[in-house]
Formats: C-alpha cells, structure tokens, sequence
C-alpha cells in the first residue's frame, strides 16, 4: 500500500514537470505562429484549460447549492496563486513582466477584484450580476488576444503577421501537444493531491492540516509548476499570463455560471477579511510589478509570508 502511495506521487510529479514541459515550449510555438504574445497563449487557451476542474466543481456545487465552497475557491484560490504562486516562483526564479501585459492585462485583475466585492455586497450574487460577469469574461479574453496581435503587428509588419496567421491554421500539431500538456499537468495534480493526502493519513497528520496545507497548495500546482517551468525556461510571460488568466476566468466564468444556474448567497463575514484581503493582495503584486518590472526573491518572501499570515487568520476565524 505505502510503495504504490509513493509510487503514484512519483508519477504525478513526473507528469506535472512533463505537461509543463510541453505546455511551455508548445505555447511558444503557437504564439509565433499566430502572431501573438506567449503571454496571451497563458491568458487564454492554458487559463481555460486551468480552470476546467474548478468550472466543474463550481457546476456540482451550485447545483447541490453549496455557496460557500464556490466563492470560498474563488476568493481563497485568487489570493493564493497572487500572492503563493507568484511568490514561491519569484524565490527560485525572479519573475520579469512586460510592461504591455501590466498595463493592459494585470488591471482586468483588479477589476475582477473589485466588481465581484461590489456584486456581493448585497450579500447575493444574482442571475443578472452572473451575466456582467461572464460577458465581461468574454470581453477579457476578445481584448488579450485582440490587443496582442495588434502590438505583432506593428513590430512585424502586417504582411509578415498574415503569413504567420496563415502558418497556424495549418499547423495542428502544436494544440495536440498543448491540450495533452493540460492533461498531464491536470491528472498529475490529482495524482499527486491524492497521494499526499494518502500519506498524511498513513502518518496520522490531522485533518486539519492536511485540507490547510496538501488541498490548497495541491489546487495551486498546475499554476505553480507552469510558472516555474517558464521562467526556467525564460518564458515568464506564459506562467504570468496563466496567474492573470486563471484569476480572472475563475471569478467571472467560475462564479458566474454557477450564480447563473442558481443565485448565489455571500456570507456576509466575507466582505469584512477575504474580499478585501483579495483587493488589497492584487494591488500589492501590481505594485511590486510595477516598482521594477520583476518579482524579486525578497518580494517573493514577503508574498509568501502574507500568504500565510491569511492561512492563520481563516483558520482561526473560520476554524
């Protein structure tokens, strides 16, 4: 029982490194040959497919009417790839950010920020507060790619771009590799999560701890392993695009399907720590980002330090 526990934990491991492997250097490809940013393939196809098992738990979930496990893993899981995420992968690696990606891209993470606290202040997030979310869902995605192409344009020339433009349709390969990436990097998660929590339990480490520590960092490693794999890799933009993406996918499409299919009731304890903390953790980053243009290793530890400053304070209030 305990090898094959191991064993499993091996694999998930090995097929996480190997879906971001493939996910890197694939999203790359793909970038160039559609004439956009590796930063804009993070935002949408590896954000969208980052988000599947959240998406689908969020359906489950508000079928069987569980508020707040849906926007509990939207606040707690936005604030943990911040302020985690970013923050363990700026300790092995410092993460540079364009400065196009920070002043076109990272505001739609304060806007998702905001908007979802002002939704909720009426203590619900209703069928019509659902729509706003999920349009504007859609429109984040029409303007990442829309102005993405548009800055290829200018430093390759529009007829160059065409010929690339040309080139992707005729290439499918790459969305094989890039979709199979996904699969790895999703199944190796759960592997992985699923082991671990097996080995806690062999152990005889309490509940607890497990749910705290293996579930919630468990939910953040597609995004953690994506994001140090591209910065090894010296693609950040990916990794930063998949933290940005998935935080804004997660809050307007994750919420606003499942508040789509029944309307959803925000515990009011909520709008006094975790909508805040989420508010005042995006600005922080954005700041952090904008005094260099790089996450540091220091900034890195104060990131993961506040992190888990928040993981004390929701055990002892929510505990």
């Amino acid at each position: 029982m305990f090898f094959f526990v191991v064993l499993f934990l091996v694999i998930g491991v090995l097929a996480l490194y190997k879906g971001a492997d493939l996910l890197v250097s694939q999203s790359s490809a793909l970038a160039a040959k559609m004439g956009v940013s590796t930063a804009v393939v993070g935002l949408s196809v590896v954000a969208l497919g980052g988000i599947m098992p959240e998406l689908s738990i969020g359906i489950a979930a508000s079928f069987g009417h569980a508020n707040d496990l849906i926007i509990g893993n939207a606040i707690g899981s936005s604030i943990l790839k911040l302020a985690l995420v970013f923050g363990v992968a700026a300790i092995i690696a410092p993460i540079k950010i364009q400065e196009s990606t920070l002043k076109h891209e990272f505001p739609w993470v304060l806007l998702a920020s905001v908007l979802i606290y002002f939704l909720a202040f009426d203590l619900t997030i209703s069928r019509g507060d659902a729509m706003i979310l999920i349009l504007l869902g859609i429109a984040f995605q029409w303007y990442s790619i829309w102005h993405s192409k548009k800055e290829m344009q200018k430093e390759l020339g529009k007829q160059k771009h065409k010929r690339r433009s040309r080139a992707a349709l005729k290439t499918g390969r790459a969305w094989v590799k890039i979709v199979l990436g996904l699969v790895l990097i999703i199944l190796g998660a759960k592997l992985f999560v699923d082991s671990s929590l097996a080995l806690a339990l062999y152990f005889h480490i309490s509940e607890l701890l497990i749910g705290v520590l293996v579930i919630a960092i468990g939910a953040s490693i597609p995004e953690l392993v994506v994001t140090l794999v591209s910065a090894i890799k010296h693609q950040p933009g990916l990794g930063i695009g998949n933290i940005i993406g998935s935080n804004v996918m997660n809050i307007h499409v994750v919420v606003g399907v499942a508040a789509l299919i029944s309307p959803l009731s925000i515990h009011p304890d909520l709008l006094i720590m975790d909508f805040p903390t989420l508010i005042f953790t995006a600005i922080l980053v954005a700041v952090l980002f904008k005094s260099s243009h790089r996450l540091s290793r220091f900034e890195g530890v104060v990131l993961v330090m506040g992190y888990l400053l928040y993981v004390v304070y929701s055990i002892k209030f929510w505990g």
